[in-house]
């Protein structure tokens, strides 16, 4: 497979899988959030829910970059409208895709190339810092709210998590 063979199938598959967790959201949130396995664990909707009240529609594209949200963010966002969210979508899969395909990519064609290109080395390398740089200073904006030590509250209702009035912020020990 090409590079950008494997650039496009990534974008794709990211606009569509967020999108179809969207319309997921929209048609039987409510059946889902009561079924396993996230009656299980309602604080990980209620960290979602805490990220997109404060993020608003940057929610959809910074959850792309945060583990364990980015499954429920496209879910939960039942008030934003579909353009907004399909905006946060397609931008947040453009950047997110290159940054997971390409360092790949370079460190293999580097790999395959030897010493016959040391500029290919060089590339790869500083593709990989920038990606590590952009991908910490996402994960420093939404630590605070992600590393959030949030239990679940008795008789916390799941159905709810993204309506909730928003709690004060949990400060970040960093």
């Amino acid at each position: 497979m090409t590079p950008w063979a494997l650039l496009i199938a990534a974008v794709a598959g990211a606009i569509v899988g967020d999108g179809f967790s969207f319309w997921l959201g929209h048609n039987y949130r409510r059946q889902i959030l009561r079924g396993w396995p996230l009656n299980r664990f309602p604080w990980l909707v209620d960290r979602s829910a805490q990220l997109i009240r404060r993020y608003g529609v940057a929610s959809v594209f910074l959850a792309r970059f945060t583990a364990v949200v980015r499954a429920f963010v496209p879910l939960l966002v039942m008030k934003m409208s579909t353009g907004h969210f399909y905006v946060a979508n397609i931008l947040s899969a453009l950047v997110w895709a290159p940054m997971h395909v390409f360092p790949g990519v370079l460190v293999g064609w580097a790999i395959a190339f030897g010493t016959h290109s040391p500029a290919l080395s060089l590339a790869a390398l500083g593709v990989l810092v920038l990606g590590w740089i952009a991908w910490s200073m996402i994960k420093r904006k939404t630590a605070s709210i992600v590393d959030c030590p949030t239990a679940p509250e008795p008789g916390h209702d799941v159905r709810s998590a993204a309506e909730a009035p928003p709690r004060p912020p949990c400060r970040s020990s960093s």
